[in-house]
């Protein structure tokens, strides 16, 4: 069973109610006794609150260590490591300290989120038959590795840099400039990027509601047609598509590009072109036909 009172994290304010080595309060949840267990073993501080730890004076927030012994050569290295990260951590002297809820980015504990926390934590069988679809897709490495993070949500999207604690100037989604930026609206969800979507679905001929999550995406239509090639030129163009959106997403934002959906198409149409006639032996369609007769190429 997942336990998800470990996302509730502290949020270090005077450290008067957090014990320095046992809980969480650090950026990433991990409790310092067990991210230096070889210090804490050492450590005669056990069971002390920040507040204590340390004290303010001219210069600000000086620590206070104290340990049972001198620390051995093999330590040091360590004990270096330890004194970085709490070297840049101050107490505050008028904010109390607070528990937050570590899977939400604004810290404010909801049931969704921590449904999402909950299903994360397990790898379903729709998990696993969508990483094994993957990596029998015969496309460039790089773009495997590209729909991987997709589908595990490790992109930098703007949700995730905020989630990491980097600033960034909003959290609004390039394309709309309406709605937070997370995978699921990036790709899917936002109203310039489904006309890519519709598109797709014109030639395939099967109207679906599309599924926000990636990996649901990804799935939900392997099965549409019962043929391999048909199956495997969806994956590819799938990944095709999700690599176009990235790539303009990215050119909005760092090289002020406007958003054309139709360029977008063709990127999309050539990148899956250019994929199957590298990576597939018997793929001989020369582009000009592939490009003008796209339903064709899911039948």
């Amino acid at each position: 069973m997942v336990d998800a009172s470990k996302q509730l994290i502290w949020k270090l304010g005077r450290g008067d109610q957090i014990l320095f080595w046992e809980d969480s309060w650090v950026e990433g949840g991990t409790r310092l006794k067990d991210k230096f267990p070889e210090l804490y073993q050492v450590s005669s501080q056990k069971l002390q609150t920040v507040a204590s730890m340390g004290s303010f004076c001219e210069s600000g927030w000086e620590w206070s260590f104290s340990w049972r012994r001198n620390l051995f050569d093999n330590e040091m290295g360590r004990a270096s490591k330890f004194i970085d990260q709490t070297a840049a951590i101050s107490p505050s002297a008028s904010l109390k300290d607070s528990w937050v809820w570590g899977a939400d980015p604004k810290g404010i504990f909801s049931t969704n989120f921590a449904y999402l926390h909950v299903k994360a934590e397990h790898l379903d069988e729709d998990q696993s038959l969508g990483f094994q679809h993957l990596w029998n897709i015969k496309i460039p490495p790089r773009a495997l590795v590209f729909a991987w993070r997709l589908l595990w949500d490790r992109l930098p999207t703007k949700d995730n840099l905020i989630w990491r604690h980097v600033t960034i100037e909003n959290d609004l989604c390039p394309f709309c400039q309406n709605k937070a930026e997370c995978a699921s609206h990036l790709f899917f969800l936002c109203h310039k990027v489904m006309p890519l979507w519709w598109e797709f679905h014109s030639w395939v001929k099967e109207p679906r509601v599309l599924h926000c999550r990636p990996m649901d995406n990804f799935l939900q239509h392997s099965p549409m047609s019962g043929l391999k090639d048909t199956n495997r030129r969806w994956k590819i163009w799938w990944i095709a598509a999700t690599t176009s959106i990235w790539k303009l997403r990215n050119d909005i934002i760092f090289n002020n590009h406007p958003f054309v959906i139709s360029k977008l198409l063709d990127d999309t149409i050539f990148l899956s072109w250019s994929w199957m006639r590298g990576w597939e032996k018997d793929f001989t369609v020369p582009f000009h036909q592939w490009s003008s007769s796209m339903a064709l190429a899911f039948k």
